[in-house]
């Protein structure tokens, strides 16, 4: 089973890191930590993308810098209950069902510009995600 964000108005690099840290868990496991990253109460470990990144107390997996992405953990957080669905659509058990891919990319640039000519443009983020499940 699979499920695509396509789009979705979140930053590539803090969902990568993300991305890195559900792949291998349950459905139900990656849900109740995405809920406890959403409240702030375990924060997620940056690996790559780490400049001017802050250490936080105590250590996950060995790793001190982290950082709390709220809205990317929000939007993992409806793809992973989109895949949950899915499975019980097809029939299985969503409860077994382990995540065996989630892939990461660049969505969509897009551009606003300001009215009357005026050269000020602002980009906005978008990113694809795509996860796929094995049940």
């Amino acid at each position: 089973m699979r499920g695509k964000l396509v789009n979705a108005p979140i930053s590539t690099k803090f969902a990568s890191e993300v991305a890195r840290e559900i792949r291998g868990m349950t459905l139900k496991e990656a849900e109740e930590y995405l809920e406890r990253v959403r409240r702030k109460e375990v924060w997620v470990p940056i690996r790559r993308f780490k400049k001017k990144v802050s250490h936080k107390r105590g250590t996950v997996k060995g790793w001190k810098i982290g950082r709390y992405p709220v809205k990317v953990a929000e939007y993992f957080l409806k793809l992973v209950k989109n895949v949950k669905n899915n499975v019980e659509q097809a029939g299985k058990d969503p409860d077994n069902a382990r995540i065996v891919l989630v892939n990461v990319g660049k969505g969509r640039r897009r551009l606003r510009r300001q009215p009357k000519g005026y050269y000020h443009i602002q980009r906005r983020k978008a990113t694809n995600v795509e996860m796929v499940v094995e049940a």
